[in-house]
Parts: structure tokens; C-alpha cells; sequence
């Protein structure tokens, strides 16, 4: 009877049998694609082949979609547009993910925590923080990250490649999120307010730790002496009294000091 409806050039699949949706199954792994293409694609993933290399820069790809999408970073053409403000994309993917951002939906939910996400891929490096794995190794010192994105900032450390640059001082970060926190600096912005007393911070970070002012929360603590402290900061700040360190000198007179605020305030006894 089947064999009617599809036609006699197709294959046969009852509908008892569990691909019938996705008949073509990967014998490595056994995930199922709707259509031979895909798992064509999917196979490269176990082969490690990646058949479409970028004449420019020589990187390689599974699917010549995905080199497609590269070559537009060499040329600068960005062809997908949102209508809502006008930012364009590479990407189509790109684009329908950016719109979530004016829509506010948040289709990928952590079921340990509940958590919503605009990107699946993101819901992916978040569940790490639940399983603790940490897949992206640093070949340099062995230190893991659950993140891609993390890898690749914390690599700079060993290149010392800072690639954000201030056009305002010339200054140079190798995290995107610094390069931000200093540009408020010249701007004067400060967008990330305290609800407790109102004050306002250039990061989201300086609100975090100021908040600790409020909750009490001192987590870091000194192994020496068991002294606790608000920041990772001002601990690392506090083992100087234990170790006898004092790495900022004054250049006028020579005299030391463990904190650079000190240093600062005797730099004045000079002017």
C-alpha cells in the first residue's frame, strides 16, 4: 500500500519503524536526518574532514554553507538586515537570533535551573556549569574552560594580543568587556546602578563587588590568617602583608608601597 503513495522510486519504511520522519541514521553514533544531505554533512563530524578551505586565509569547513558565511568577514558584506534598527548581520542564523533581542523571547530552557535562553548554543555553555565540564583545554598551561569564547580570552594572556584599542587614548585590552568598562571612562556613562543606594558603576562588575558593601558577603579569604574580603582584588592585595611584597615605587624617592591608592597619596607629599 505504501509503496503506492510514495511511489515506486522511493524506499519503503512502515509507519511502526521510529525514522520514519528521519530516515537516514548516522552508523556511528545513531542520530537520524531527514534527508541524505545532512547526514552526508553529519559524518564529516566523526571523519574530521573538512572539505571547504577559504582561499584567503586557508581555514576549513564541514559545509560549504559555512565557508560561504566566512568569506562575507574578509569582504565585510553584512547581506541580512533587521527592520526593527537597521543592524546587519553575515549571517541568516545571526540575524534571526539577534531578533529574539526585540522580540524577548527566549525559546532554549535549562531544565536544572530554569534559566531561558535566546541562542541554544549558549543553553549548551551554561548546562556546563551544572555537569562541570570543561572542554576547551589551553595548550599553553592545561587550564580548562567550559567556553570557547573563555579559551580564546584567556589565550591573550600567553600571546599578550590586546585587540580592543581606545581611539580615545590609545590604551589596548585584550577583553571586549574591559575595553567597554574604560571607554565610560571618556564617556562619563555609568548604566549599571545600585537599587540599594542609587550609586552607578561603568561595569557590571563594580556593581557586583559594591554590592557585597550591602550583603555583608566577604567570600575570599586568606589561608594565612583567615582575614575575608569582598574581591578576588583586595585579597591578592592583603597576601602582600604576609609575603612582605610592595611592587609599586615611588619614582622620586624610591619608597614602596603594597597598594598603588597608597602609592598615589604619597606621590602628592612630592608635588
Amino acid at each position: 500500500m505504501w509503496e503506492n503513495v510514495l511511489g515506486k522510486k522511493n524506499t519503503y519504511y512502515s509507519l511502526q519503524s521510529p525514522h520514519w520522519e528521519k530516515p537516514f541514521m548516522c552508523t556511528e553514533c545513531g542520530k537520524s536526518f531527514r534527508q541524505k544531505q545532512h547526514l552526508t554533512e553529519h559524518q564529516l563530524s566523526h571523519t574530521g574532514e573538512k572539505p571547504f578551505m577559504c582561499t584567503e586565509c586557508g581555514k576549513s569547513f564541514r559545509q560549504k554553507q559555512h565557508l560561504t558565511e566566512h568569506q562575507l568577514s574578509h569582504t565585510g558584506e553584512k547581506p541580512f538586515m533587521c527592520t526593527e534598527c537597521g543592524k546587519s548581520f553575515r549571517t541568516k542564523q545571526q540575524l534571526t537570533e539577534h531578533q529574539l533581542i526585540h522580540t524577548g523571547e527566549k525559546p532554549f530552557v535549562c531544565t536544572e535551573c530554569g534559566k531561558s535562553f535566546r541562542v541554544k548554543h549558549i543553553l549548551t555553555d551554561h548546562q556546563r556549569l551544572h555537569t562541570g565540564e570543561k572542554p576547551y583545554a589551553c595548550t599553553e598551561c592545561d587550564k580548562h574552560f567550559n567556553q570557547r569564547s573563555s579559551l580564546i580570552k584567556h589565550q591573550r594572556i600567553h600571546t599578550g594580543v590586546k585587540p580592543f584599542v581606545c581611539m580615545e587614548c590609545g590604551k589596548s585590552f585584550s577583553n571586549k568587556s574591559n575595553f567597554q568598562g574604560h571607554q565610560r571612562i571618556h564617556t562619563g556613562e555609568k548604566p549599571f546602578s545600585c537599587t540599594e543606594c542609587e550609586k552607578c558603576f561603568t561595569t557590571k562588575t563594580k556593581l557586583s563587588c559594591h554590592y557585597k558593601i550591602h550583603t555583608g558577603e566577604k567570600p575570599f579569604s586568606c589561608t594565612e590568617c583567615g582575614k575575608r574580603f569582598t574581591t578576588k582584588a583586595k585579597l591578592s592585595s592583603h597576601y602582600m602583608v604576609h609575603t612582605g611584597e610592595k611592587p609599586f615605587a615611588c619614582a622620586d624617592c624610591g619608597r614602596r608601597f603594597v597598594l598603588k591608592g597608597n602609592l598615589t597619596k604619597h606621590q602628592r607629599t612630592h608635588v
